[in-house]
């Protein structure tokens, strides 16, 4: 019925369809209770709602969308540039559950100068807020942040007061003013006119113009020099030098002081993505940020990275640069891109997908820097962990998911099968599965392992869901050619190991002999740790199933016998022919009952 109901919804949607306008626009697709669910943007807007209702979508989680959609909306536009601010808008203001959400894992600190004020102060900040400040950030590497903003104050006599400034002859200055750190503009030590030309410099400064800062600063020198002032002089000099002296302490410098860009990086680890943006500014790197996606909601956006892109930007506070570099990777619309710099910023800002040269190489940092973070994500000791195990086992790639199998049985009856789940070192416990064994008869380990494994991947498989890095199968080498036997069905299996218990000892397709390690080694230990968790989860399902299988036989039903002493009936003897056996052969079974509780157990088995 619910199928039925399914399939006539779908067809009103696509009937509706035709309605739509052959325009460029956004669409934006809801759920029963109008949230919305995704935001898109295209170039045909009838086309592009055709190809998710009529199935010609083939994006991962398309499927997942499409089972929650309920309707959809669509804003007609001029052109694709007007679209694509317009879907960048609707994403940030609805944050629809498949969209990708630009956000940092956390609130880095931004500079704030209160410009709307009469003597602005240069304070730290956590939020951006519509107030009229200038805020310039955000600062991913506080201590960098500390020495700007202690720069900033020393070259350019800003005041950090907690209030608002507003001067008193007749107060004394703060320890700050003493230190040649102030102006004094709390005591009017400055006129207004000159702290507005500092907070101009300290404004250049801020978004990079550092060479514009100095030179500014020099004229003032000669200008003083000129007029005999040789002690004003002296300051100007000493703030240039301070200036210079922090812009060398960056690690990287392009040797060009009119390099202004942003290159992009983006690091896959198989399970996650991670954006990286390094942000030069004559030449230098001022500051990097760094974005974690999951897999799924970076492959259902890539239709949308011009979006993300923009949204970066639209997020981003201070000075846009003269480039922005993106990896081919990206999938972005450069020349759409550009259309919008120009409108934002009434300027030519290029966007470039560089393959070769400097800019190349800078992309290329910004993916190492990416991977990296990606990395120190991962607690130590278990980086530590799957990095020495990917090196023991030669595997191919990093074994960031791994799945372990393990199969329990008693003498062939109730065969169980259990698969426990392993992320970053961590049991992922709702992904944990269970399975009946139903094509193998007899006690064939082999053939259980083989059935457990191909429904699981064909599962996965028909749910367009990624497969683990690692299969771990508990038992030796046949266990192992077992599992590896139906990955030949499947495009981009998983890699697949076996841990035997009786030495230890670790069989990989990867490696010619037998692995042993160490009792104490990290690997072992962590590998021993997961085939544990499976075996002990695949002993529980066997006995629930034991125990539900007598239950149903109607043991219970004997007089005498409640569940508990049916439980272990069922633990001693494994199944009801074996407890029959055993009450055939002798008085074992009836040991502990009543001699009329033994004689209605005899009497129901045999009867």
């Amino acid at each position: 019925m619910e199928g039925r109901v399914a399939q006539q919804h779908l067809d009103r949607l696509r009937a509706a369809v035709e309605n739509y306008p052959r325009s460029a626009g956004v669409y934006i697709m809801k759920d029963a209770s109008n949230k919305a669910l995704y935001i898109g943007k295209a170039v045909d807007l009838r086309s592009r709602i055709k190809s998710y209702l009529f199935g010609r979508d083939d994006r991962m989680q398309v499927p997942a969308l499409m089972a929650r959609l309920h309707h959809i909306e669509w804003i007609a536009t001029a052109n694709e540039s007007e679209a694509l601010i317009l879907e960048a808008n609707l994403v940030r203001k609805n944050k629809p559950r498949y969209n990708i959400d630009l956000k940092d894992d956390k609130h880095y600190p931004y500079l704030k100068v209160t410009v709307n004020e009469d003597f602005p102060r240069l304070i730290i900040v956590r939020r951006v807020h519509k107030d009229g400040g200038r805020y310039f950030g955000p600062y991913t590497d506080v201590a960098s942040m500390k020495r700007v903003l202690s720069a900033a104050r020393k070259a350019f006599q800003i005041c950090d007061c907690r209030r608002i400034v507003k001067p008193d002859p007749n107060i004394r200055p703060c320890i700050n003013y003493e230190m040649g750190r102030c102006g004094g503009a709390c005591a009017g030590k400055i006129s207004r006119e000159e702290y507005a030309e500092n907070i101009n410099l300290l404004l250049s400064f801020l978004a990079g113009r550092r060479s514009a800062v100095i030179g500014e600063l020099q004229q003032r020198m000669e200008r003083e020099a000129a007029a005999l002032r040789f002690e004003v002089a002296a300051q100007i000099r000493d703030r240039i030098d301070f200036i210079k002296t922090v812009s060398r302490r960056q690690n990287v410098d392009l040797r060009s002081t009119d390099t202004n860009l942003d290159a992009f990086g983006i690091w896959d680890n198989g399970r996650e993505i991670c954006l990286c943006v390094l942000c030069f500014r004559e030449g230098l790197l001022m500051s990097k940020r760094h974005f974690r996606f999951r897999r799924e909601e970076w492959e259902i956006c890539r239709e949308g990275r011009d979006a993300l892109v923009l949204q970066y930007y639209q997020d981003t506070v201070g000075e846009l640069p003269g480039e922005v570099l993106l990896p081919a990777e990206a999938g972005c619309n450069r020349e759409l891109l550009e259309q919008w710099f120009s409108s934002a910023t009434n300027r030519r800002v290029n966007v470039t997908i560089p393959h070769r040269g400097q800019k190349c190489d800078l992309i290329e940092m910004a993916v190492h820097n990416a991977r990296l973070y990606l990395m120190q994500k991962l607690p130590a000791d278990r980086r530590d962990d799957l990095l020495q195990l990917q090196r023991v086992l030669c595997l191919p790639r990093y074994p960031r998911v791994i799945e372990a199998f393990d199969i329990s049985n008693l003498g062939g009856s109730f065969a169980v099968a259990a698969m426990v789940r392993f992320v970053d070192g961590v049991p992922d416990k709702g992904a944990y599965r269970r399975f009946r064994i139903r094509s193998v008869e007899g006690q064939d380990d082999f053939a259980m392992i083989m059935e457990a494994v191909t429904r699981r991947l064909s599962r996965l498989n028909e749910e367009k869901k990624e497969f683990a890095d690692l299969l771990l199968i508990d038992g030796g080498k046949g266990q192992l050619n077992a599992a590896l036997n139906p990955l030949r069905r499947f495009e981009n299996p998983p890699m697949v190991v076996s841990l035997a218990k009786e030495r230890e000892e670790i069989f990989s397709p990867y490696v010619k002999e037998a692995v042993r390690l160490p009792a104490t080694h990290p690997a072992r230990k962590y590998m021993q740790r997961i085939r544990d968790e499976a075996h002990r989860y695949a002993v529980a399902f066997h006995r629930a199933i034991r125990d539900r299988q007598f239950s149903r036989s109607g043991l219970e039903d004997v007089p005498g016998i409640g569940p508990a002493r049916a439980r272990s009936l069922v633990r001693r003897f494994g199944s009801l022919e074996g407890l029959r056996r055993a009450a055939a052969g002798g008085t074992e079974p009836f040991k502990g009952l009543s001699s009329k509780t033994a004689a209605n157990l005899k009497k129901w088995l045999f009867q």
